[in-house]
């Protein structure tokens, strides 16, 4: 069965209520009717000002529905919470966070066709080298199974 989410995982519900992570429901609900009074689309005339107050409203109440719902709120805090690990790991390991480039990389400068050429070259020897190793492998594995095999039957008849 296909469980689909309630919430967008990328959007921080608690910064957009302006609320701690460890904010109480009424806290929630205080934080969300006050800033619904300041966002709510009816209070602005210029179409511009509408529209944006418009979104903003939509994003309050999702953030409301997310965190008010104590069942919705704990899958929120468990994806959120797995995503930060993942992300923090993901930093530990390349050095930069994700989506951001290293920007202590030198730039790239585009390949010639040579270069793509003798680069293509190498990694289908690589690749050969590779598949190489594994056959072998696979072979003294299948070696080693067998004479053990023969050492046990003829253990087995000198024995018997």
């Amino acid at each position: 069965m296909s469980q689909t989410r309630k919430f967008d995982p990328s959007i921080n519900y608690y910064e957009v209520l302006d609320v701690p992570y460890t904010a109480s429901k009424t806290e929630i609900t205080r934080s969300y009717r006050k800033l619904m009074r300041t966002a709510h689309p009816d209070r602005f005339t210029d179409e511009l000002q509408r529209g944006k107050a418009e979104e903003r409203a939509k994003l309050l109440n999702a953030a409301y529905a997310v965190l008010s719902h104590p069942d919705t709120r704990r899958d929120y805090d468990a994806t959120v919470r797995n995503r930060l690990i993942n992300d923090a790991i993901f930093q530990r390991y390349t050095g930069n966070s994700p989506g951001q480039s290293n920007p202590n990389a030198p730039r790239q400068r585009p390949l010639s066709p040579e270069m793509k050429q003798e680069q293509r070259r190498a990694q289908r020897s690589a690749l050969t080298h590779f598949l190489l190793f594994i056959v072998l492998f696979v072979g003294a594995l299948i070696l080693i199974l067998v004479v053990g095999s023969l050492f046990v039957e003829l253990g087995g008849a000198l024995l018997g």
